[in-house]
C-alpha cells in the first residue's frame, strides 16, 4: 500500500494539500446518515468514499451519467451548482474540471476502481439531492517564499519521448494538464510515428486503451506519457503497443507506434503531455526545450533543491 500511495500520489490523510483537510468517515457516520435517509441498505456503509463522491456531486438525484478515462472520473450532472469541490477533493481527487454540466474529477490510474465502486454504490443509494454544506473558506496565510533561498543540489534530465514540437505544459489544450493537476513537465506534439523510452528505466504500465504509458526511470523519476487529448475515447485505435508491463527498456527503445493520420483525424489534439507524477516539495521542473525537438534530446529537468 505504501508503494502504491507514493507512486500514484494518492491523497491519503496527512498527504493532502495544505488547504484541504481530509475527513475520515467511520461506519457510525455512514450508518447515521442511512438512518436519517431510511432508504440505504446496510452494505453501503462499507464504501464511504463513494458516498462522499455522491454527496460531492450533489446527490444521486443530481447525477445523470458516470464514466471514466485513464485518470479521470467523468460525470454529467443535472445542476452544476450543487457540486461541492471541497468534498470531492477530500476523497483523494487532485483536481476538478467543470465544463458546463460535465464534471471531471482527477484521481489518477486507480480511477477505474473508483468508478466501479461508485456505480455499485449508486444502485442502492437514496435517489435524493445532497444537503448543501457550507464549506468555510480557508484563510490563506501569507508565508515567506523560501524557495529562492534554496540551492539546486541535483539535476535529473528527462529527454523527449517523441520527435515534434515542445512547449510549456501550460499550453496543453486541456485544463487538467495545463493546470498541472496530474503533475508537472512539458507537452510535445508528435510529428513522427514512434514513442520512445525517454531514459533507461521500466514500463510501469500501459493503459488498456494504449494511449498512455506509465514509466519509471532508473534515476527514480515517475513519468506519465499521455499521447494526445481525449484519445481514451479511441479505445486503442491508432496505437500499437511494443512493450509490456514491467519490461526493462533502454533510452530510445520504441514503446508505442502511432497511426498519425488516424489520430489527427479522430483526436481533438495530438499534444502529448510528459508528466512527472510524483514531484516532492523539494523538486521543481525547468523546461529545457521549446519548439522543434527530436526524440532523445533533453526536454526538461527535475531540479532537486536543498
Amino acid at each position: 500500500f505504501k508503494f502504491m500511495i507514493r507512486k500514484f500520489n494518492f491523497k491519503t490523510p496527512g498527504r493532502e494539500e495544505d488547504d484541504v483537510e481530509t475527513k475520515l468517515y467511520t461506519k457510525a457516520d455512514v450508518n447515521a446518515r442511512k438512518a436519517a435517509a431510511g432508504e440505504v441498505q446496510a452494505s453501503d456503509s462499507e464504501d464511504p468514499v463513494s458516498e462522499a463522491i455522491t454527496r460531492g456531486l450533489g446527490g444521486k438525484k443530481n447525477i445523470s451519467d458516470v464514466d471514466c478515462c485513464a485518470t479521470r472520473l467523468r460525470c454529467t450532472v443535472h445542476d452544476a451548482s450543487r457540486v461541492n469541490d471541497s468534498i470531492l477533493k477530500a476523497t483523494g481527487a487532485s483536481g476538478i474540471v467543470h465544463k458546463g454540466n460535465g464534471v471531471q474529477v482527477i484521481y489518477g490510474p486507480n480511477v477505474t476502481v473508483i468508478k466501479s465502486n461508485l456505480e455499485d454504490y449508486l444502485e442502492k443509494a437514496p435517489d435524493t439531492y445532497a444537503e448543501a454544506e457550507e464549506a468555510g473558506e480557508a484563510k490563506q496565510e501569507e508565508t515567506e517564499n523560501t524557495e529562492t533561498e534554496k540551492k539546486v543540489v541535483k539535476r535529473i534530465v528527462i529527454s523527449s519521448p517523441v520527435t515534434g514540437k515542445a512547449a510549456d505544459l501550460g499550453t496543453a489544450p486541456d485544463e487538467a494538464f495545463a493546470q498541472r493537476m496530474m503533475g508537472d513537465g512539458a507537452v510535445v506534439t508528435p510529428e513522427e510515428a514512434f514513442v520512445y523510452a525517454p531514459e533507461d528505466g521500466e514500463v510501469a504500465f500501459v493503459f488498456d486503451t494504449k494511449h498512455a504509458v506509465g514509466y519509471m526511470t532508473d534515476s527514480g523519476v515517475s513519468l506519465l506519457i499521455h499521447v494526445g487529448i481525449d484519445t481514451v475515447k479511441l479505445n486503442g485505435e491508432g496505437f500499437e503497443v511494443l512493450v509490456e508491463n514491467g519490461q526493462k527498456v533502454k533510452k530510445g527503445q520504441p514503446m508505442l507506434k502511432l497511426d498519425l493520420d488516424y489520430l489527427k483525424a479522430n483526436a481533438p489534439s495530438l499534444a502529448t503531455p510528459v508528466l512527472c507524477t510524483e514531484l516532492g516539495d523539494d523538486q521543481r521542473i525547468r523546461l529545457l526545450k521549446e519548439g522543434p525537438v527530436k526524440a532523445g534530446e533533453p526536454l526538461f529537468e527535475v531540479e532537486v533543491l536543498n
